[in-house]
């Protein structure tokens, strides 16, 4: 009894070793998932038009985005225009909601988590840019099992990916952080996956902070479209 007892603990150790992926590997498989890092790597601009739902409104936005370079978001909320946008290190925006009609600059953590939105190349060169990861084992998510993966960035902001078991696509991320001096947390959702032009994108995201649910629904996304970077540029007042 005691052979077969240590076989089959040999037997299990080694059907657990030959399963176990670390953080490394299992982000690879999703990087190779959504497209490759090629691919990824490739994607140096986009445009996109989303429909957000809030607060029983639907609200038009249109996203144009160039690789580490610039930002521009335009949204309308009962007929006023909300343009938020980052020229390289420097960020601005005009929200008449505010009672604000002339370009103001972003503050700076707010301007921080809108960079970090302009690496389009997601996860494809998250060891480049100094980034660490660790795998926290699994969890569900509305029902499928996905890898749960912290990762860390140099300048030690802290995020936490859910990976899909079964496809490898990121299905889910928390975040927190500080945005105007407060700090908060967010749970954002990703769902819909599209290939566009090789390159897999979640055409849907619910996002659910302590501030409310929004919903983001992609209607039509570019790939590598030619943008006049002038419209990153702050206007004069």
């Amino acid at each position: 009894m005691k052979k077969i007892a240590l076989s089959l603990v040999i037997v299990l150790g080694t059907i657990t070793a030959a399963t176990a992926q670390t953080a490394e590997e299992i982000i690879a498989k999703s990087i190779e998932a959504r497209g490759g890092a090629a691919k990824l790597n490739a994607l140096k601009s986009m445009r996109m038009e989303n429909v957000i739902s809030v607060m029983g409104m639907e609200i038009p936005s249109t996203s144009v985005i160039v690789h580490n370079r610039g930002m521009r978001n335009e949204t309308e909320v009962m007929g006023q225009k909300i343009v938020v946008g980052v020229d390289g290190n420097k960020g601005w925006m005009v929200n008449p909601m505010t009672g604000s009609t002339t370009p103001i600059p972003m503050p700076d953590d707010q301007l921080k988590n809108s960079m970090s939105q302009m690496d389009l190349s997601g996860m494809a060169n998250y060891k480049a840019a100094g980034a660490t990861v660790e795998l926290l084992g699994k969890e569900a998510v509305d029902g499928n099992d996905a890898y749960k993966i912290k990762m860390t960035t140099k300048e030690g902001g802290v995020s936490t990916y859910f990976i899909s078991a079964k496809n490898f696509y990121p299905i889910r991320m928390d975040m927190s952080g500080e945005v105007n001096g407060q700090a908060f947390s967010a749970q954002t959702k990703m769902s819909d996956y599209r290939v566009i032009d090789g390159i897999a994108f979640p055409f849907l995201m619910e996002v659910n902070s302590p501030q409310g649910a929004v919903v983001v629904n992609t209607k039509k996304l570019e790939v590598n479209p030619t943008v006049d970077e002038s419209i990153f540029v702050q206007p004069k007042n």
